[in-house]
């Protein structure tokens, strides 16, 4: 950075004001001109300016904290939720030295990876806080800082459900990608990135796409652990284009991976996603026993795992008529939900549904109203047409069934509405 751009990047991490940093020294106007490069200050103006803010004149390189700094991001990216504790322990001792560097390049890479840490620990105020920050340096950023930014947005926007915003951001990234040299696992995430958004998009042939060609990369890298996560993503997809054998395929290739490394966690995953499978080849008895088995893998922790598998259970035993069965199940994940303090509003809602859809003293009036004015605009709002298409049709066949047949015809339309959206491939 030429010094006028990193006595405004040190000001801005400081949360100084033009105000604060020139008064006593020069005047505001003329410092704006020296961060904008516009003018060249005396050595004496540099020197009182850069002691203000307690750095020195010049941009120290320390390699080794670039170097600390990109280690440690490469370590989250490998590791996930795994590699949490200790990814935390670096990052109290990087933030010690990033507020002590005046290596600023370093700095700022800090400041992006930052903001992944703050994602990766769900910390989303802390992370809305970072992304702020860092847009405030934004025409300081080289290509591949505007690269990670973009990206990190990008994950922001899939954490928040905002999932156009997540595929748009990452496009964004992956344009400067293209354009650049990045490493080839780094490659591998943003595309692994893009087929999780697509997918929740239900652009089912670009997920495809995206997750194939990130597996290739986990797998001449030997990376396991991921190649089995774009093998669960694959499944998911080939399942949404009916080919079922290939979906089965993937998962059972996820399951190898998964018994070799010993990861329970993802065995759970595979069998419920399998469970879904069975779901949707209306193969209920079969899915019941494979959502048992995701439960049970998640007996000692990861509620939210333990959450999914609850969704699965009540819409098998819902759809076997087994109401007793299902209603219990509801209120084992409401009980889950509550006691472990998580806020699921989904699952929340179709555990509510479900309830009352099984419940043979269920009062139609309260139905009526919770699904106009909660359940479906919910759906509506987080745009998850799958889920306003069920539910719609849920409320239309109500309708039906009470003879309400204006009320009825009205959700048959909102339902198929949002399934045509669902089913409109790309």
């Amino acid at each position: 950075m030429q010094i006028g751009e990193r006595i405004r990047f040190y000001r801005i991490q400081q949360n100084k004001t033009q105000e604060e940093l020139a008064g006593g020294i020069i005047s505001v106007p003329y410092l704006s001109k020296i961060e904008n490069n516009q003018s060249l200050p005396s050595l004496e103006v540099i020197e009182q300016l850069c002691a203000r803010l307690g750095v020195r004149f010049l941009d120290e390189q320390e390699p080794n904290l670039l170097e600390e700094v990109t280690d440690w991001y490469k370590f989250m990216t490998s590791k996930g939720k795994e590699g949490l504790s200790e990814a935390s322990q670096q990052y109290e001792v990087l933030r010690f030295s990033a507020n002590s560097s005046n290596d600023s390049k370093a700095v700022v890479y800090f400041m992006l990876f930052e903001l992944r840490y703050f994602l990766l620990t769900n910390q989303i105020e802390e992370a809305e806080a970072s992304i702020v920050k860092v847009e405030e340096i934004l025409d300081l950023l080289n290509a591949e800082q505007s690269y990670y930014l973009w990206k990190f947005k990008g994950l922001r926007n899939y954490l928040k459900e905002n999932f156009e915003g997540a595929y748009d951001c990452f496009k964004r990234a992956e344009m400067i990608l293209i354009h650049n040299v990045f490493e080839k696992w780094e490659e591998a995430d943003l595309c692994y990135s893009l087929g999780l958004s697509s997918s929740r998009l239900w652009k089912v042939s670009l997920s495809i796409s995206y997750a194939t060609r990130a597996l290739a990369i986990y797998q001449a890298q030997y990376n396991y652990r991921r190649s089995a996560e774009c093998q669960i993503l694959l499944g998911i997809n080939y399942q949404r284009s009916e080919e079922y054998e290939k979906a089965e395929e993937s998962y059972l290739l996820c399951s190898k991976i998964a018994d070799t490394l010993e990861k329970f966690d993802m065995k759970g995953l595979v069998h419920h996603n399998i469970g879904y499978l069975r779901s949707v080849q209306e193969d209920y008895n079969s899915a019941i026993v494979h959502f048992l088995k995701s439960y049970n893998y998640y007996v000692d922790g990861n509620h939210i795992r333990k959450i999914h598998a609850i969704d699965g259970l009540v819409q098998a035993y819902y759809e076997l008529n087994n109401h007793e069965e299902g209603l219990e199940w509801v209120q084992e994940g409401a009980r889950i939900l509550e006691e472990n303090n998580l806020s699921l509003p989904e699952y929340e809602i179709k555990f509510k549904v479900y309830n009352f859809l099984m419940d043979e003293e269920m009062e139609s009036a309260k139905f009526e109203k919770y699904m106009r004015e909660e359940a479906i605009p919910y759906f509506e709002d987080h745009r998850r047409n799958d889920l306003l298409a069920k539910h719609a049709e849920f409320l239309a066949e109500h309708y039906f069934r009470h003879t309400k047949y204006k009320s009825a015809t009205k959700y048959y339309q909102i339902s198929v509405k949002a399934l045509k959206k669902v089913t409109h491939v790309d």
